[in-house]
């Protein structure tokens, strides 16, 4: 056996996602593993459930995310590297605890790990690296590995190209159909408002996403919205797509081009809150609406994570 094939998956790179549940009858358990073990009232499991329904019924997170990991691991090892990458849920199975005593049971000697959202934020990316952070006090073993939290790549240019991209092909399409001047609008989930009262960025890096995007497709006119608004009751941040989509009726034009930038993966906030809700509120303000296609398993956007972790490797 070579020395090659003996320290193969000695690097471990460990994707981290929000998680979603894989049929209707998870969503009450998914609710309460978000909400911290407190149940959900009858009716937000009611609105959930009716969501994934009208979606097919699961999300296509977990699926998508896998391929993602399979096909990072295949770019980053191309040269005969020794990576092995990971994934890890905070709110449904892998959980984020299970896939880290399994990478620690592999061996790994080095580990990167980062949220599969660009942009970094207390509410969410913190989140996620304190429930990474949890899993390796827990585990049992004494020397642990050396551990590189990636908690922005809110701008890597390969990011950007991959949205640039899904950008351009929207555009084609909706160009073909005969429009010219499309308001372009940048979305990303919304979170609690206090969260930047106490020194949180994270609109700052949603600004620097869309700035390099800007930049490279100079759009007619665009807005920046936040989506995805949470069940509790304290104020999130905005503009809501909606108000945006006001906003722009009230100029008359009727093309609207939706750019999830906060997102990089097909699941509920994508396939519901954007392709049935938010399309049928444009339709009552007599919008055509459209939205770029997710980056997925965009080879631009693989490249970006495998650029994500080649940086962080030193």
């Amino acid at each position: 056996m070579s020395n090659t094939s003996l320290s193969v998956g000695k690097t471990a790179v460990f994707l981290m996602a929000h998680g979603a549940p894989t049929s209707i009858g998870d969503i009450p358990l998914y609710l309460k593993n978000i909400r911290g073990g407190t149940d959900s009232s009858p009716e937000v499991i009611q609105i959930i459930r009716e969501r994934y329904e009208a979606i097919g019924g699961s999300s296509p997170l977990l699926e998508i995310t896998k391929g993602q990991a399979e096909e990072l691991e295949k770019f980053l090892n191309q040269n005969g590297e020794n990576f092995k990458v990971y994934i890890g849920m905070r709110n449904w199975a892998p959980y984020i605890l299970d896939t880290v005593n399994q990478m620690l049971e592999d061996g790994v000697e080095k580990i990167l790990a980062l949220c599969l959202a660009p942009q970094y934020s207390t509410w969410s990316t913190k989140l996620y690296f304190n429930a990474f952070n949890d899993a390796l006090e827990k585990n049992l073993k004494k020397d642990l590995p050396p551990v590189q939290l990636i908690g922005s790549w809110a701008n890597q240019p390969s990011l950007i190209d991959a949205f640039v991209e899904k950008y351009n092909i929207a555009m084609d399409k909706i160009n073909s159909l005969g429009y010219e001047q499309v308001h372009t609008v940048f979305t990303i989930h919304s979170i609690p408002a206090e969260s930047l009262e106490r020194g949180d960025f994270y609109d700052k890096e949603y600004d620097s996403t869309v700035k390099a995007i800007v930049e490279r497709i100079k759009p007619y006119r665009w807005y920046q919205a936040y989506q995805s608004q949470g069940m509790i009751p304290v104020p999130w941040l905005g503009p809501t797509v909606e108000n945006v989509l006001d906003r722009i009726a009230k100029i008359g034009s009727k093309p609207v081009l939706i750019v999830p930038v906060g997102f990089v993966s097909d699941h509920v906030e994508i396939l519901y809150d954007i392709d049935i809700e938010f399309s049928e509120y444009a339709k009552s303000k007599n919008l055509n609406l459209f939205r770029t296609e997710s980056l997925n398993h965009s080879p631009l956007f693989i490249e970006a994570l495998a650029s994500v972790v080649w940086e962080h490797l030193v």
